[in-house]
């Protein structure tokens, strides 16, 4: 019952939460190409949207995976990040997953996520991308995806255990943004959310221990990282604890605090003065490191 309360409150968000976007503030030099199957199954969790500035020049490319807890909302809620990302300079493939509950599992999303950045790549010269400039962005629950599809370009053992193909791509960077992190944290809501997220006996599951970043053996790997976070994230904790992993392993990483706009305020209002100069920053970061 919890669970089902859980799911439905999480539709319930969806609706809620891109109503609060301000799409009047769409910047009009960004075009949007909406509904992209990366899967010939028509499925909605099987689709992308692309943004983009065109002008006839190549741009690095951004994977771009929405929040949600892994059971909720899509790609709609990233709509003004994407466009404003795309603003910048970047290439943006903003990418939908499979919900996990009752079906399907954190597993099968990252499964997904390598068909969608395998179909995007393949096509990426319409849309004036640069295959040597791949980066990947996730909020919240998308953190802990976008690390892990990164480190599967960085690690031929991680793609054998997860059973996917091999790549002849590598990302240059990755943004995580108010980031969950990890998933072991001791309360009544974690609880249920590992349950409904992930398979039975999933500890016991090879794969799991590589989203964890501090048992993840090839974290060492990692290309350099942009942490975001601010004042009143609620999560704010957890890219406190990736930061120190990554620090005690010697990744390059930078973690960037700035503002006190909440979890989702510069996914909701990347059009600010202050997330403005967030987001670049964390552009001549990677971009020029």
């Amino acid at each position: 019952m919890i669970n089902w309360i859980m799911k439905k409150s999480g539709e319930i968000a969806l609706k809620t939460d891109v109503g609060k976007l301000d799409l009047a503030r769409l910047p009009e030099e960004v075009t949007e190409i909406k509904d992209i199957s990366y899967i010939d199954d028509n499925d909605p969790a099987h689709k992308m949207d692309i943004y983009l500035r065109k002008d006839g020049s190549k741009k690095p490319i951004l994977i771009d995976i929405h929040g949600g807890g892994f059971i909720s909302e899509d790609k709609a809620m990233n709509r003004l990040f994407g466009n404003y990302m795309a603003k910048l300079g970047f290439t943006v493939f903003e990418i939908n997953v499979r919900l996990a509950y009752p079906e399907w599992t954190v597993f099968d999303q990252i499964e997904d996520i390598d068909k969608a950045v395998r179909f995007a790549l393949e096509r990426v010269g319409e849309y004036e991308g640069d295959t040597d400039l791949l980066y990947i962005a996730g909020h919240s629950s998308g953190g802990v995806l976008a690390f892990t599809e990164c480190m599967l370009s960085s690690s031929p053992e991680m793609l054998a255990d997860f059973g996917l193909e091999k790549r002849n791509y590598k990302y240059k960077g990755l943004i995580t943004d108010c980031g969950l992190m990890h998933f072991h944290k001791s309360s009544l809501a974690y609880w249920g959310m590992r349950k409904m997220i992930f398979p039975k006996c999933y500890k016991n599951d090879k794969r799991y221990k590589y989203l964890t970043a501090e048992n993840n053996e090839y974290i060492t790997k990692l290309p350099q990282a942009a942490l975001l976070t601010n004042s009143k994230d609620v999560l704010k904790k957890m890219t406190y604890y990736f930061d120190g992993v990554l620090t005690e392993k010697n990744v390059e990483h930078r973690l960037f605090e700035y503002g006190k706009d909440g979890h989702t305020g510069i996914i909701f209002k990347p059009y600010t003065d202050e997330n403005q100069d967030v987001l670049m920053k964390v552009k001549d970061y990677l971009l020029n490191a």
